[in-house]
């Protein structure tokens, strides 16, 4: 059995062998453990998964068919050292025991991988289960929160606010809790807070988002998520999450919309309702059509603006719209909107119904004018503006990527609307353009600075990307978490000035019913904050798990893959040993101990190693039939294998199997 071509990988050009005699140069530690293993398998008739040519009497066949054909040839492949060729005076014992030593050594090397292999399997069985509790505590804390708890809160704020007004007492909580203690409460529940916020991670999401995005695009071929696009999705959800927050602390402050804006309804609410109780002036039906619905669409408008505060597109819609409805109420003489509703059916509507049409103006009028201030302060309210803005541009740059605006044909605002569409945006990997090392490098400089925990562990590009998933993740747990703080912070610090602007508080009136469902609302605030937090706690304990996991699975692997180098180690010195055993060394015992079948020998391989060039001279002993593989790198061969007789020799420089 001759060796015409190798090929150890698939995708790659093979190599070919000469037919009597090849030396291989340039082949590192890992290649030449894998040209051994190869050849052993060759002998026992196993598949090593190489591919090639052989050639059997003459026919040229694949080595996968030859081997159906022949099967084993031998226990194991003829591999000596160079040294080994040269006839020797020594003691034969004393070679023996060299090899026994030698095999001893390789037994033990090869059963301390096994060893740390399974405690490697072991700390992954452990993780792993320590995985499915922590996933468990998470799931169990995410049904803790309460979507509704800061709702419920305002509202109680509000009746309470109300109740108070309503008895005359500006302290609504006087006689439940004594000044000083409520006060006490307040210090060290802000207090609380503060290291709440100061124990969440923090980092630039959109950043890491691009840095993630890119380096998985550096790795893969076809289509992927847009680098430029990930990092979009998560700065307009990390906009969106600043922009509650602020309107949130708004309300907790007293300076919100929610109380004005339901003001306002009411307002509107009542004085159409003695709109309706008037007698319209004559107007053509299709008129009176084209009017009810502009002033239909100014109020939706106008309540869209007002309660989103989102989109300055919005706004500029509804100064529109009431230009146009009162330029069609002015080409036909009415001032506003009511007069018109009112027309000259006013001389035929009761007395009473006439004042309660102009208290119902005069509240609407009030509620208006506290709207426009509020709208005015909002307007001048500089966080406000900027996030308002930064939304703007983040639409616009958002409809430049994917080549519309999702919000035009759609009656939601909701943000994971334009997000969801920005991570399904894919391009081409090879658009990217960026080196998978850089991209990489540049990946883990990102993980520095958002003091990511465990990608220093991380040798696997996979591993190294997974991680970066994980703490994306738990970036955006933690900026939801401290929104929902700040806003209870703000709450909790605007009733403690207030509570310092009150004195010694000596007025003893009770609101017994609102002050107890201020607690309630209260407690499950806090509630829903620890429950927050601790599905934060608990996916940044999965990301430490995951970096410790990651890191065990690595080494695991790469001891698997060590493991099998050792057992072609092992199993050469085995042979070695055997053969020693058994005689002197010498070209004339190897030639001896060549392993001959139908289809004659696999090639016989020379391991160089510091023998001299001189030691390979016994090679031309040897029997024509015999192919010999020459591995190393002595000085010398080249001039060696132009020495040899020509057509008997070849030197081919390989520098990497596989």
């Amino acid at each position: 059995m001759r060796f015409v071509e190798l090929r150890p990988d698939p995708q790659r050009e093979g190599f070919t062998l000469h037919p009597r005699i090849t030396v291989l140069g340039g082949l590192d530690a890992v290649a030449r453990v894998e040209l051994v293993g190869f050849v052993h398998s060759i002998a026992t008739g196993e598949n090593f998964g190489w591919g090639g040519t052989v050639e059997i009497h003459g026919i040229h066949m694949q080595i996968d068919r030859a081997l159906d054909l022949v099967g084993s040839i031998a226990d194991s492949a003829l591999i000596v050292d160079a040294r080994a060729l040269v006839e020797i005076a020594a003691d034969p014992a004393t070679v023996a025991g060299a090899e026994v030593s030698a095999y001893q050594e390789s037994v033990a090397a090869r059963e301390a991988i096994d060893d740390d292999i399974a405690a490697l399997a072991e700390e992954l069985n452990a993780a792993s289960a320590v995985r499915s509790e922590m996933g468990a505590r998470l799931a169990a804390a995410r049904a803790r929160v309460e979507p509704e708890a800061g709702s419920n809160l305002d509202r109680a704020d509000g009746e309470l606010g109300r109740a108070a007004r309503a008895a005359d007492r500006p302290d609504p909580w006087t006689g439940m809790n004594s000044v000083p203690e409520r006060y006490a409460k307040l210090e060290a529940l802000l207090e609380t807070m503060d290291d709440q916020l100061d124990a969440l991670p923090s980092g630039n999401r959109a950043v890491l988002a691009a840095a993630l995005a890119t380096a998985r695009a550096s790795l893969t071929t076809g289509p992927v998520v847009c680098p430029e696009a990930a990092a979009l999705a998560e700065a307009w959800e990390s906009l969106h999450q600043r922009l509650v927050g602020l309107e949130s602390r708004m309300e907790a402050a007293g300076g919100g919309t929610e109380a004005a804006a339901a003001r306002l309804d009411a307002a509107r609410a009542a004085a159409l309702a003695a709109e309706d109780a008037a007698v319209p002036r004559e107007v053509s039906p299709d008129l009176r059509d084209r009017l009810g619905r502009l002033h239909e669409r100014v109020i939706d408008l106008e309540k869209r603006v007002g309660r989103s505060l989102r989109r300055s597109a919005a706004r500029k819609e509804f100064e529109e719209a009431r230009a146009e409805l009162n330029n069609a109420l002015d080409e036909i003489g009415y001032p506003t909107w009511a007069a018109f509703r009112m027309g000259n059916g006013l001389a035929s509507v009761s007395a009473d119904r006439v004042g309660e049409y102009d208290r119902a103006r005069s509240e609407l009028e009030a509620a208006e004018i506290e709207w426009a201030e509020l709208m005015a302060r909002l307007e001048r309210d500089t966080d406000l503006q900027s996030v308002l803005n930064a939304i703007d541009s983040a639409l616009d740059h958002a409809t430049e990527i994917l080549g519309h605006d999702p919000y035009e044909r759609s009656e939601s605002e909701d943000p994971d609307l334009l997000s969801d569409a920005l991570r399904r945006h894919e391009i081409d990997a090879a658009s990217v353009g960026v080196d998978s090392t850089d991209a990489l490098r540049h990946l883990r400089s990102v993980l520095d600075t958002c003091n990511a925990i465990g990608h220093h562990e991380l040798t696997s590009d996979v591993g190294l990307i997974a991680l970066a998933d994980t703490w994306l993740q738990v970036l955006g747990g933690a900026d939801a978490a401290a929104v929902r703080i700040l806003r209870d912070r703000e709450r909790a610090a605007t009733e403690l000035k207030e509570l310092i602007l009150l004195g010694s508080g000596s007025r003893r009136d009770r609101l017994d019913a609102e002050r107890a469902a201020m607690h309630a609302a209260e407690e499950l605030v806090a509630a829903n904050r620890e429950a927050l937090l601790e599905v934060n706690r608990t996916q940044l304990e999965l990301h430490m798990l995951a970096a410790t996991e990651l890191a065990v699975a690595e080494e695991h692997d790469a001891k698997l893959e060590l493991r099998e180098g050792a057992k072609v180690l092992e199993r050469l010195a085995e042979h070695r040993m055997n053969n020693a055993i058994g005689g002197p060394c010498g070209i004339a015992a190897v030639a001896a101990r060549l392993p001959r079948g139908k289809s004659g020998t696999v090639p016989l391989v020379v391991l160089m190693g510091d023998a001299p060039v001189e030691s390979l001279d016994g090679l031309r002993g040897l029997p024509e039939d015999v192919q010999v593989v020459v591995v190393g790198d002595t000085p010398g061969l080249g001039q060696w294998v132009a020495d040899q007789p020509h057509g008997t020799a070849k030197l081919a420089q390989i520098p990497t199997l596989t």
